[in-house]
């Protein structure tokens, strides 16, 4: 293992450290910060496991508290953008500028939760639909639809324990997709399974960090600092570079 590989396990111990904390932004956060010292074919497969595997923790000890209405709208939507993602992505195109498009998004959504809180405003449904769309479109490219999704997710589940249940029920299904994807690409690698395998080993730990931090201090602390970050890795994705 490099001392590379070794800071993308770093970003994906405190990312979900984080994620465990806010509810949200695991992979959105990790994703930017690690593409831009690690190659796409080995970080997409290797956040791809580590997300799958938290998010069938979390349905395994909650799946009483799904919330089936919603996640049948939710798949729904997002299925619809996911497929024109996998579509774009097999497609000839310059992956530069995938990727600023891409830190444009997330900062775009940083922005919105800084400065906008769409959970204190009464969203109109369409708007809500068209995110779904969105998310599962940047999902499918970069394993980071979450919180275009979390807009949805917010406004239409109130309660944390079936909003938390049903979107990692949501990723099961999308992530498990992208496992797919990646096996017929041949990005399922020993190596990546390796690296997957640390992954995991190191996010169970950051769980454990997550919910000590989250017992102790002003969750609204961590949404400020998580979107503040958001906002430059996405700065930093947009900046030629």
């Amino acid at each position: 293992m490099t001392w590379i590989e070794a800071v993308f396990l770093i970003i994906i111990f405190l990312s979900n450290v984080i994620q465990t904390i806010t509810g949200f932004a695991g992979t959105a956060l990790a994703m930017p910060f690690s593409l831009l010292i690690l190659e796409e074919t080995v970080v997409k497969p290797v956040l791809n496991i580590v997300a799958l595997g938290v998010c069938l923790f979390i349905v395994i000890r909650h799946f009483k508290e799904i919330d089936w209405k919603e996640a049948l709208w939710m798949a729904l939507f997002i299925s619809i953008g996911f497929a024109g993602g996998i579509l774009v992505g097999l497609l000839p195109h310059d992956g530069t500028i995938f990727l600023r498009v891409y830190g444009g998004v997330i900062i775009a959504v940083a922005l919105l939760f800084l400065f906008i809180h769409p959970e204190k405003h009464n969203v109109p449904t369409w708007v809500l639909l068209i995110c779904l769309v969105l998310g599962g479109f940047v999902h499918a490219l970069y394993i980071s639809g979450g919180p275009l999704v979390v807009i949805f997710a917010m406004l239409k589940i109130k309660d944390k324990h079936k909003f938390r249940a049903t979107l990692s029920f949501i990723w099961i299904i999308f992530n498990s997709a992208l496992l797919i994807e990646h096996g017929i690409q041949g990005l399922l690698t020993p190596h990546v399974g390796l690296l997957a395998g640390i992954g995991l080993a190191a996010t169970v730990v950051s769980i454990v960090i997550g919910q000590f931090l989250a017992r102790r201090m002003p969750k609204n602390v961590f949404m400020i600092a998580t979107n503040i970050l958001l906002l430059i890795s996405g700065v930093l994705l947009v900046i030629p570079h």
